[in-house]
Formats: C-alpha cells, structure tokens, sequence
C-alpha cells in the first residue's frame, strides 16, 4: 500500500511538471548585430564588414549587409553589399571618397524559393570615417 501511495505521488508531480512546462509560453530566439573595422580609414583602403543575424521563428530567411554614405543630415540611400542565406555574412568593401560609410544588417524572412522578403529586424548603423 505504501508502495502504491508512493507512486501515485511521482506520477502526480511528474503530471503537474509536465503540465506547468506546457502551459509556459515558448521564446523563440531573434538577434541582429553588424561589426565593421578599422573605425577610421583612409581612401581607397578595405573596411572588414561582417554581419550576423537570425531568428529561430521564421524557417526562410536572407540577411543583407546594406551601406550609405555622406554626412549626419545628408545621407545617400542604403545600397546593398552582400546577401546570404545563412546566419552570418561578409564584406570587404573599399572606401571610395572621403567622408563617413554607415553599415547595417537587414534581415529579412522570406517564402521558400526566398521570394517576397519583409524586413524581420534591422541592426543599429555602425559609423566609418573616411579620411584623406
């Protein structure tokens, strides 16, 4: 009989565990983040650009490093770099003319065949200086 009260108590704790981990709400993982170097650069030189993101919700997904140059108040718009399918992406990109470069990476969930993107998340533009 002990025996017996003894089980039903386990399988009665492993019951209500097993309901209380069912009930909690599921967090799937989403991160974007872009890195560049050096911070200072002179013309004609390659600034390292590297760009890593993903989100455990979406199954398709494409990520983009994107750049703009010119000055705080008189920016060009954003170009894309480089384009991958997988979770992390790299560019070597040349300074071309004086003045400022600003990376950021764009992910974007898409279909299957990578077809009608939305933008999922955008990182925060990291700053280049561009000197002579």
């Amino acid at each position: 009989m002990k025996r017996d009260l003894k089980r039903f108590a386990v399988i009665g704790a492993l019951g209500v565990a097993s309901t209380a981990l069912a009930a909690s709400p599921a967090f799937a993982k989403s991160d974007i983040s872009i890195q560049a170097t050096p911070h200072t650069v002179q013309v004609g030189h390659v600034v390292k650009v590297d760009g890593q993101g993903g989100d455990d919700a979406e199954r398709y997904t494409t990520l983009v490093i994107q750049e703009r140059s010119g000055k705080p108040g008189h920016w060009g718009p954003w170009q894309t770099v480089k384009q991958s399918f997988s979770f992390d992406v790299h560019a070597d990109v040349k300074a071309t003319h004086t003045g400022e470069l600003q990376f950021r990476s764009v992910l974007y969930s898409t279909d299957e065949n990578h077809q009608h993107a939305k933008t999922d998340r955008t990182s925060a533009p990291v700053t280049i200086h561009v000197v002579r």
